[in-house]
Parts: structure tokens; C-alpha cells; sequence
């Protein structure tokens, strides 16, 4: 769903939501009460600050990084967009290490990285995979969180994981793969979904009806997946093999 400039806000939202709480996720998951390292994720005087690598440069990826920044955290950033880190680094108001994803580059991150953020675009599916061989260079107990796990994730490694058994070692690596980590913070999550959906539903009762809001709200009528008992996202018709029809055209019919 999008708004009247192009934005999409409980994409938005949830990536807000998700970056930040990456950060006190891998600070959970460096301590000794989890069987980290035993390392702060923060900085500490006389002591060099804990290395943080954000891979992609979206909202999720400045919202971790704004918390990282803050807790005086060494951050690098990569994507394939160099458009995109600056734009990241225009939106931190400040700059940050950033670079593309140059192989030797990358790899020399992850040879000191504390911790690991896939944090691709959530709308899209993640177009780059960090590499089995580049997670076996990784510190035994760095830690790796993929928000992206559930559009395949962002490294060769990932599996899917659950609330109940959130993390797996692999190659001496902590893997923190949930999908939906905004659940985590459920009440916040609610909350910050419902102040962008009661006004939309205002809007609807003020146009008279969903049916009616469809037709003159283009943005909510991207939101739409079934109108009148018909599928109309293509990427799910094809993701599950059924037909699917495009909703600019069965408004004509209804």
C-alpha cells in the first residue's frame, strides 16, 4: 500500500522497527548470558568500539545504524547502489564507512565484524547473498542477523528460525534468522500499525465504502490483493501458480 507521494508507510514502519531492534538483538546475542564473546556492543574508553557491517542501505539499514552510531559503534555499510549510500548517509546526517560490494572489500569487513545485518529492502527480494566461504572467514562468535530471512535471505547460511529457537551456529557463527522480528516488540508494532490504519479507515467511511476508496485512492488500491472474490497481485498468482487479474481492469466491471 502507498501513500499519496509514492511512500510505502507499514513497509516504512516495520523496517524502523526491524533496524532498531536488530541492535539490541546483537548486543543480547554478544553477551556472556547467551554464550557470546562477551563483548559490549557499544564503545568503551581505552577500549576499540565493536564493529557493526549493515548489508543494504534502506530504511531498516539507517535505522540500525542511527542506534549503532549512538551507542558509539564502528559501522560500515554496503549495497550495490552507490545512489543509495548516499542518500543513507544524507539521511544520517553524517558520514559513515560506506562501499559497494567489492568481494575483497567485503571480505575484509567480515574478517573483524562483531556483528552482521542483512537489511536489504523488504519489498523486493535481497539482490545480494554474502557468501558461504565469506561467513567461514567470520570471528568465532561474531553474529549474523538476516532481516531478510524470509525473502531468502541475505546469506548463503541463513535457515529459518523461530521464536522458540532463534539462533544457530554455523562455522562458529551465531545466525539469528526470525522472519517478522517486529513481533518481538508486538504492542509497539500494533500501535505504530494502527496510527496509519485508523485514519485510512476514516478515509474509507468518509468515501462511502472500501469499493468506492479502491477507485479514487491509487496508492491503497496498490494494498489491494483480492477484489470481489478475484486475485489481483501478480506476484502472488505467480508465486502459487494461480491466475491473477490486474485491478485497473475489473474496475471497468464493477
Amino acid at each position: 500500500m502507498e501513500n499519496e507521494d509514492g511512500y510505502l508507510p507499514f513497509v516504512h514502519q516495520m523496517s524502523q522497527i526491524s533496524g532498531i531492534a536488530a541492535i539490541t538483538i546483537a548486543s543480547e546475542y554478544l553477551s556472556t548470558s547467551r554464550e557470546g564473546k562477551g563483548v559490549l556492543f557499544g564503545a568503551v574508553t581505552g577500549i576499540t568500539p565493536a564493529e557493526l557491517i549493515i548489508i543494504g542501505a534502506g530504511t531498516a539499514a539507517e535505522f540500525a545504524a542511527r542506534v549503532a552510531l549512538g551507542l558509539g559503534i564502528m559501522v560500515k555499510v554496503f549495497d550495490s547502489s552507490v545512489d543509495e549510500l548516499c542518500h543513507l548517509e544524507e539521511r544520517l546526517g553524517r558520514k559513515v564507512y560506506t562501499s559497494v560490494f567489492y568481494p575483497r572489500v567485503l571480505k575484509k569487513a567480515l574478517l573483524s565484524a562483531d556483528v552482521v545485518i542483512g537489511a536489504m529492502p523488504f519489498n523486493a527480494t535481497p539482490r545480494f547473498r554474502v557468501t558461504e566461504d565469506l561467513v567461514k572467514t567470520m570471528k568465532e562468535g561474531s553474529v549474523i542477523i538476516d532481516l531478510n530471512i524470509s525473502q531468502g535471505g541475505c546469506f548463503e547460511t541463513s535457515r529459518l528460525t523461530n521464536l522458540n529457537q532463534p539462533v544457530f551456529r554455523e562455522y562458529g557463527v551465531i545466525h539469528y534468522c526470525v522472519p517478522n522480528i517486529p513481533s518481538l516488540v508486538a504492542r509497539t508494532a500494533s500501535i505504530s500499525m494502527s496510527n496509519i490504519l485508523i485514519p485510512k479507515l476514516l478515509s474509507i467511511g468518509d468515501a462511502g465504502g472500501v469499493d468506492h476508496y479502491i477507485k479514487v485512492s491509487g496508492g491503497f488500491r496498490k494494498g489491494v490483493y483480492l477484489f470481489h472474490g478475484i486475485l489481483t497481485n501478480r506476484d502472488i498468482g505467480h508465486h502459487f501458480n494461480l491466475p491473477s487479474k490486474d485491478i485497473d481492469l475489473l474496475l471497468a466491471a464493477f
